[in-house]
């Protein structure tokens, strides 16, 4: 299920979300090395979360957040996560149901940032990350059957990985991914009601 298989070509046709999703992130990582690196200010200046400006009216940086990054190795741990676990769900979800998850899992997960922490700043794609996760764990739960063993064990193992990893550097936003997975889980339960509509996710 998490396997890919397609060559480039193949793998573009498939997935144009997420190839546009990574595209955007490979962008802005471009934009910000040309501008001197991960300080602040660029990250700030290239459409990050930043407390103050969202309670000054920019809105639209509830969004694009979610495709800018705090480091390299912030940006290179979520484009695999991205690319890893996207895939099936955009082929299951299809276009507009695809972006409607990108959307609510991202969107979500910074307002839970603004109201329940004290980061003043923040950009990543690690709430629609959660989110993704979040989605699986609600399928494999509720239709545990319908899913191969080791690609359960493989998000139940993500997942614990993922949340370690979150309480154990203090940088990572715990309120953000926390979020994003609670996200996911909704948008899960309300898209996913019968068990025909996950035949085709493995």
């Amino acid at each position: 299920m998490f396997i890919i298989k397609e060559d480039f070509s193949t793998f573009i046709k498939k997935y144009p979300l997420t190839v546009l999703i990574v595209g955007v992130c490979c962008l802005l990582t471009i934009l910000i090395t040309m501008k001197g690196g991960y300080t602040k200010t660029n990250v700030v200046l290239l459409g990050s979360y930043d407390r103050n400006l969202i309670n000054n009216g920019q809105f639209w940086r509830l969004l694009t957040y979610s495709v800018g990054h705090m480091s390299y190795s912030h940006f290179l741990l979520n484009i695999v996560f991205i690319i890893l676990l996207s895939r099936p769900l955009e082929r299951v979800l299809g276009k507009l149901k695809f972006i409607l998850c990108y959307l609510f899992t991202s969107i979500l997960a910074v307002i839970i940032i603004h109201f329940f922490s004290n980061i003043d700043y923040v950009a990543g794609s690690s709430g629609f990350g959660y989110g993704l996760l979040g989605i699986y764990i609600y399928l494999f739960l509720k239709f545990r059957n319908k899913f191969y063993k080791s690609d359960r064990n493989f998000i139940f193992m993500f997942v614990a990985f993922g949340f370690t990893i979150t309480l154990l550097i203090p940088s990572v936003s715990f309120s953000g991914h926390l979020g994003g997975f609670i996200g996911g889980i909704i948008f899960a339960a309300l898209v996913f009601k019968k068990e025909h509509q996950v035949l085709f996710v493995t």
